[in-house]
């Protein structure tokens, strides 16, 4: 996995904030991986940015910057299976 630049993890970081905000203002039960919010369950060993709830359906967000957009392959892999295992699931990878 790789790293991120202190920016990188900032611009991370506010798209994740945003995306949380949206969820949550759009009615969805939103957990998040940032201070403050309730965190995420982990899938497959991994705890993704975003799981929003609403009803049946049930959205697994992970936010990628260029810096890892490919090198996070086996996290998103493990979303995209836990995704499929049931209907309503949606996994979304983000890249900022």
């Amino acid at each position: 996995m790789n790293k991120r630049t202190k920016t990188g993890q900032k611009k991370h970081d506010d798209s994740v904030l945003r995306s949380a905000e949206w969820y949550k203002k759009n009615g969805f039960i939103t957990k998040a991986d940032l201070p403050g919010w309730k965190k995420p369950k982990k899938i497959g060993g991994f705890i993704p940015d975003i799981i929003a709830k609403k009803g049946k359906k049930e959205i697994i967000l992970e936010v990628e910057t260029k810096n890892t957009g490919k090198s996070d392959a086996d996290q998103q892999k493990a979303f995209k299976k836990y995704s499929e295992r049931e209907e309503g699931r949606t996994f979304r990878k983000k890249i900022i």
